[in-house]
């Protein structure tokens, strides 16, 4: 089986984004969305999209690539003297190893979180507008911010590269600039994976929506879940709106809805999750497994006291039990505790 997060990216961007995104979770596809702080219809999202759908999985797509800032003090490389945000990927990267770039960044980020958490939502994950945050110095600075606000899982971008048959898809000028991206996200969540260790953050294992975004259908979604191995996480992203001349962005939103597509997602080949369900799995797990090697380490010890052995116990014991793969640990806990298919909300 192959575990998936549906995520829908942008919520608060404008109105006709939220729309799609609260349809999109009705029609029982939408398993997470990502909420953007400093979005226009930041409200419209809160009001009728998270409160309404306390089940629906929220992420903070933490942004400092377009808006305005919610800092009030516009002092910053970051944005123009308007507190307008004047970053683009490449200049991002490009300063990323400057110490006071990083510390706005910080700054940012947490005026972000902090907002988000102070409208009474509880985050799930973290990700970024325009994905910067997967550049390595960036990464760590997020997860930093993930650890300190006990969020427990940030998105990653590794996706396997695949080809949809038709021909349309690879005409448009952009498509060899999604290759490129590919490329450098691939590369990027390489690095960045000594940070989730010494952060001990969750992610997911691939990632779906680089290399056909804008044309996210169902033919781009099971295409690509061909690539990924059973028993892994993939989180698969779209941007929907309902605002018909946003053509590519209104066809995934009229993907999401479609009964066919929940219908081909929604068979024993793949189990839609979330971000919440991964955490709370491996908690679970965790405590299991921490329970598990206490009772082998009583058992040893009873089996030494009895056979009068000399030598003590090995103290490395605990240790061993405890350095089982995480990911494993999430996988055979999601098995065990396996619910049928997410159904369509009333």
């Amino acid at each position: 089986m192959k575990y998936i997060i549906i995520t829908a990216d942008d919520l608060g961007l404008d109105i006709a984004t939220n729309r799609a995104i609260f349809e999109g979770y009705k029609a029982g596809v939408i398993s997470a969305s990502s909420i953007i702080p400093n979005s226009e219809s930041l409200d419209d999202a809160v009001k009728n999209v998270v409160k309404p759908n306390p089940s629906l999985d929220i992420g903070i797509q933490l942004n400092i690539t377009e808006g305005k800032s919610l800092i009030t003090n516009y002092d910053s490389y970051l944005t123009s003297d308007d507190g307008f945000y004047n970053n683009s990927w490449k200049k991002l990267l490009l300063f990323s190893n400057n110490n006071n770039y990083l510390k706005q960044i910080k700054a940012e980020f947490t005026s972000q979180i902090e907002y988000i958490i102070s409208l009474g939502i509880k985050p799930s994950y973290l990700c970024s507008h325009h994905n910067i945050h997967i550049i390595p110095q960036v990464f760590n600075t997020v997860c930093e911010l993930a650890v300190k606000y006990n969020i427990n899982n940030v998105r990653t971008l590794t996706e396997i590269p695949y080809i949809v048959p038709e021909i349309y898809r690879h005409a448009e000028g952009n498509y060899i600039s999604r290759i490129i991206k590919n490329l450098i996200y691939n590369t990027s969540t390489k690095l960045t994976q000594p940070i989730l260790s010494k952060y001990e953050l969750n992610t997911n294992d691939y990632y779906i929506g680089t290399l056909y975004d804008g044309q996210m259908d169902k033919d781009s979604v099971i295409y690509g879940l061909e690539k990924v191995s059973d028993d892994t996480l993939t989180e698969i992203t779209f941007h929907p709106t309902t605002n018909r001349w946003k053509h590519l962005a209104y066809l995934e939103y009229k993907t999401l809805i479609n009964p066919k597509f929940k219908e081909k997602i929604n068979t024993s080949e793949y189990n839609i999750i979330t971000w919440s369900e991964l955490t709370n799995n491996i908690e679970l797990s965790e405590k299991e497994g921490n329970k598990d090697s206490q009772d082998e380490i009583t058992n040893h010890h009873t089996e030494v006291n009895k056979n009068e052995a000399k030598e003590p116990a090995d103290k490395n014991m605990a240790q061993e039990f405890e350095s089982k793969n995480r990911y494993e640990t999430i996988v055979h806990s999601i098995k065990i505790n396996e619910k049928p298919n997410r159904e369509e909300d009333e």
